[in-house]
């Protein structure tokens, strides 16, 4: 489990460079590119409901919180699920990237007609962010996480979220935030 820490940024890395490819011709999308880049990225984010979950399992005080933290983040985690599905979807679906729209359209409400999932949409992120970098601020507060780790954590989302071209350094952004948890031994431990 310990290797989640690692491999989930490292898979973000990968989706960036694999989108990088994709976009060589300008557009994204679909294609071989498109379903290993976005299989990459899918399963980087389960690897950080490993990660949320082995963080919550470090932080000892205020448990309430880091509870409320991992629940938060697990939402976003979803939120970024249901987003990549609907993406891998279309591009087996679409025969070019002029029908993605197309397609992506018939997906777009799935699964429901719900107005939630705009909603969701646009705060998956905030509350991935939110919940991982209040865990990552508990865990230093414990000294199981250096002090700049929450710093450079914001800037790996503040990359990302500035461009997906950004990507890659992104992830090696994360990569360098969460690489000191790699080396903890009671990780999946009963506190």
């Amino acid at each position: 489990m310990k290797m989640a820490f690692i491999g989930a940024p490292v898979l973000f890395i990968a989706y960036g460079i694999v989108r990088w490819m994709d976009g060589v011709d300008g557009e994204y999308g679909p294609g071989l590119a498109w379903t290993v880049g976005h299989l990459l990225f899918l399963t980087g984010f389960l690897l950080f409901a490993v990660v949320l979950i082995a963080m919550h399992q470090m932080v000892s005080r205020p448990r309430v919180i880091a509870s409320i933290a991992l629940l938060v983040a697990l939402v976003g985690v979803l939120a970024f699920i249901r987003v990549i599905v609907i993406d891998l979807l279309v591009g087996f679906r679409a025969s070019d990237h002029d029908t993605m729209s197309e397609v992506g359209d018939t997906y777009d409400r799935w699964p429901g007609d719900l107005s939630v999932y705009d909603s969701l949409y646009s705060v998956g992120p905030i509350f991935f962010l939110v919940g991982l970098l209040t865990l990552t601020i508990f865990l230093v507060r414990l000294h199981r996480m250096p002090i700049w780790s929450p710093v450079v954590l914001a800037l790996g989302f503040a990359a990302i979220i500035a461009s997906l071209s950004l990507m890659p350094l992104g992830g090696a952004f994360l990569l360098a935030a969460l690489f000191p948890l790699q080396g903890s031994s009671r990780i999946f431990q009963p506190l």
